[in-house]
């Protein structure tokens, strides 16, 4: 992994929560656009759901974390649900709608999950 990208992976450490860190790490090693989409989605999820929201990384339960699977970014939040939908469909209108049509934005998901219980 070169070198700015290693510091750009640092940074993603202090912007989301990575529980499976090795891999996440490994898997954006292979995905280095994937890097920076993960650095400018944060101010964007910041704005619907607020500076304290905890993002997490990870993979979908059946996907192992090679190079080739999908990465989540699934936004926590202890909104109920419809006041969370509103503000990820706000977030696709405002950025990740058009984000996703950019090479580096596949094969990464955002969503949101309920994890009231969860969020610190």
């Amino acid at each position: 992994m070169a070198q700015s990208t290693i510091a750009k992976v640092d940074e993603l450490e202090r912007l989301y929560r990575l529980p499976d860190g090795e891999k996440v790490k490994a898997y954006l090693g292979a995905h280095p656009g994937m890097v920076d989409l993960l650095i400018e989605a944060r101010p964007h999820i910041e704005s619907q759901f607020g500076s304290d929201v905890v993002v997490e990384l990870r993979f979908p339960r059946s996907d192992g974390g090679d190079s080739d699977g999908e990465l989540l970014a699934m936004i926590q939040s202890d909104l109920d649900a419809d006041p969370s939908l509103d503000r990820f469909d706000r977030l696709w209108d405002r950025w990740w709608g058009d984000a996703t049509g950019r090479p580096e934005s596949w094969p990464l998901y955002i969503g949101v999950e309920y994890a009231r219980e969860l969020v610190q």
